[in-house]
């Protein structure tokens, strides 16, 4: 199976604009404004994640793949806790429960985005995990290669703790031009790699 890719300049969010920057670890940068109204927590949140990795643990669940309609690879949430478990970031399990996503598709790839990690978050706090943190990966496609690759980490309550957007305006995505759901995988595992490793070393 592959996916579609069709480049999609990020637009307003709101009527905040949207800035990308590469200083937030591969995430978008929103206006702090704009950041602490969609995710009041967040700052608070992602500092606490990044600073319990090597040491926490995390659900990872089945990547959501949105075309016209949304499957699931369960596979991909095997391998991803693998990762987890092996680089020695966090003690990871593999979920086979589907996370419901059902923002529609957007041209406004920012707006999916926030949609599917509030979305994320309400079902982790609805439906408990037994670890501290929740993953779901979240691929955007259709017929011949990608369009973009998310990922949301929420906290045991359903708090949004941290996030990544990849499309073609990052240099990890367009180098690998990912057009099947295994090699979105291995894009994000690259980058989950480049931006947690550097927290799990600083610990004694």
């Amino acid at each position: 199976m592959k996916l579609q890719i069709r480049n999609r300049s990020l637009t307003a969010l709101g009527v905040l604009v949207v800035s990308v920057t590469a200083a937030v670890g591969g995430c978008l940068a929103i206006d702090k404004t704009a950041e602490k109204a969609y995710f009041p927590k967040l700052e608070k949140t992602r500092e606490a994640f990044l600073a319990s990795i090597g040491k926490t643990s995390i659900t990872v669940f089945p990547v959501a793949v949105r075309r016209s309609t949304i499957t699931y690879d369960d596979n991909a949430s095997v391998t991803m806790a693998e990762f987890l478990n092996t680089s020695g970031l966090a003690d990871a399990t593999a979920s086979d429960r589907h996370v419901p996503i059902t923002g529609p598709w957007r041209m406004n790839q920012a707006r999916m985005w926030r949609e599917s990690a509030k979305e994320f978050g309400e079902y982790v706090r609805t439906n408990p995990i037994g670890t501290r943190y929740g993953l779901l990966p979240e691929y955007l496609g259709g017929k011949t290669e990608a369009v973009g690759i998310h990922a949301y980490i929420v906290d045991a309550e359903g708090t949004v703790a941290f996030q990544i957007l990849l499309n073609s305006h990052w240099e990890e995505f367009s180098r690998a031009k990912p057009k099947t759901e295994d090699e979105c995988t291995a894009v994000l595992i690259d980058v989950l790699r480049d931006r947690l490793k550097p927290h799990a070393s600083q610990k004694p």
